[in-house]
C-alpha cells in the first residue's frame, strides 16, 4: 500500500480550509434547478486499485439529499439511511433501488471507506460493509472526489476531514 498525496480542485461550490489540519468545509454552489452541488475532485488521477477514506457530516437540514463519492465509472450516493450507485445511466438508476444502511444519519460524523479495483466498488461506513457494486472498468487510473447535493438556490455545507487515498498493490 502506498499513501498518495492528493491535490484537490473544486468543480462546484466552494472549499474552505477547516480549523483543524486536514479538514475542509465544502459548500454547495446555490444554483437554481433540481439541486445545487458542492464537489471536490483530485487534480491528478490515482491508480487502481485504491482505497479512498474520509470522515464527513452534513452541516444542514438536508438529510434527504445525497452526499457522494466519485469513483471510476460512477458515483456512490449516500443519504439518510440509504446508499445507491449511479453509473452515469439515468434510466437504469431510475429503475433501481436505494439499499438501506442502518444508523446512517448524515448530520452525524461517519467514516466512509471506498475501495475500487477493475471489477468492484466496495463501500464501508463506520467499518460495516454498506454495499458492493460490480463495475467493470478498463482504465488503470481515475480521478476520485466527494461532495453533496443541496436545495436549489441555497448554500449548504459538509464538514470533511481525514481524507486519504491509498494505492493498493
Amino acid at each position: 500500500m502506498i499513501a498518495l498525496v492528493i491535490a484537490w480542485a473544486v468543480t462546484h461550490g466552494t472549499l474552505q480550509v477547516g480549523v483543524l489540519p486536514g479538514s475542509w468545509l465544502l459548500s454547495s454552489d446555490a444554483t437554481p434547478g433540481r439541486y445545487s452541488e458542492g464537489t471536490m475532485i483530485s487534480k491528478d488521477e490515482v491508480p487502481l486499485p485504491y482505497r479512498f477514506e474520509l470522515s464527513w457530516r452534513r452541516l444542514g437540514p438536508e438529510a434527504g439529499r445525497s452526499m457522494h463519492v466519485i469513483v471510476a465509472g460512477g458515483v456512490v450516493l449516500v443519504k439518510a439511511g440509504k446508499i445507491a450507485f449511479y453509473a452515469y445511466d439515468d434510466a437504469t438508476f431510475a429503475s433501481g433501488e436505494w439499499t438501506p444502511v442502518a444508523g446512517n444519519d448524515p448530520n452525524a460524523e461517519h467514516v466512509v471507506v471506498v475501495t475500487q479495483d477493475s471489477r468492484h466498488v466496495e463501500v464501508r461506513i463506520d467499518g460495516a460493509l454498506a454495499a458492493t457494486y460490480a463495475l467493470s472498468v478498463s482504465r488503470v487510473r481515475t480521478h476520485v472526489g466527494l461532495g453533496m447535493k443541496s436545495a436549489p438556490g441555497y448554500r449548504s455545507a459538509i464538514y470533511v476531514h481525514d481524507v486519504s487515498v491509498t494505492h493498493l498493490h
